[in-house]
């Protein structure tokens, strides 16, 4: 009779399978790097930094003519040790990101403002897009100086503008779902 155990062997094989798997997996993410909360001419702003690494069949649907959005969402919370932190603030940006085939050039729009800019390459696009400068996020006039807070910024690709069919594959498959987690600073007034 044979034997059909999995070797000692076979799981180290498997092991070294999933170790060279797994980088490529987790290529595509986005990361809040730094976050950076000041007070500038009595207003409180954030300065950023993200790290924004699209999927291959992101890429490719963008190349193909779909339109992607990226949002990006600022939080200030005033910290309770009662109770869930209470929300002050909630701000999004959302952008879209766009391929012309013509032109060979990657667009990214400011959906708020309708401000365009144009790209020869994606990475130049997407290193753009993670620099975060002087976003308003409450007059500091509105802060109680004896209360604590923070400031959280995350980051996600929306499948809700997709195209219908593309947007039913994007709810189930992984490599669509790409969001960072909150990164948090805390906010002194």
């Amino acid at each position: 009779m044979k034997n059909t155990e999995p070797t000692v062997g076979r799981w180290i094989h498997l092991l070294w399978l999933l170790l060279a798997v797994m980088p490529a997996m987790a290529e595509a993410d986005f990361r809040v790097l730094e976050l950076s909360p000041r007070f500038e001419e009595g207003v409180l702003v954030a300065d950023a930094r993200l790290d924004y690494r699209l999927t291959a069949p992101v890429v490719e649907a963008l190349e193909s003519g779909v339109s992607v959005v990226i949002s990006q969402t600022l939080r200030l919370q005033r910290l309770r040790w009662w109770w869930r932190n209470a929300r002050v603030v909630l701000h999004e940006r959302r952008h879209r990101l766009q391929y012309h085939a013509i032109s060979r050039r990657y667009v990214l729009t400011r959906l708020d403002t309708g401000e365009s800019r144009s790209f020869r390459n994606l990475d130049a696009l997407l290193l753009r897009l993670g620099r975060v400068e002087a976003w308003p996020v409450i007059a500091g006039d509105r802060l109680a100086g004896h209360k604590r807070y923070r400031l959280g910024l995350s980051t996600a690709l929306e499948t809700d503008p997709l195209p219908r069919l593309l947007r039913t594959r994007a709810l189930i498959d992984d490599q669509w779902q790409i969001a960072s987690g909150v990164r948090y600073q805390q906010v002194v007034p």
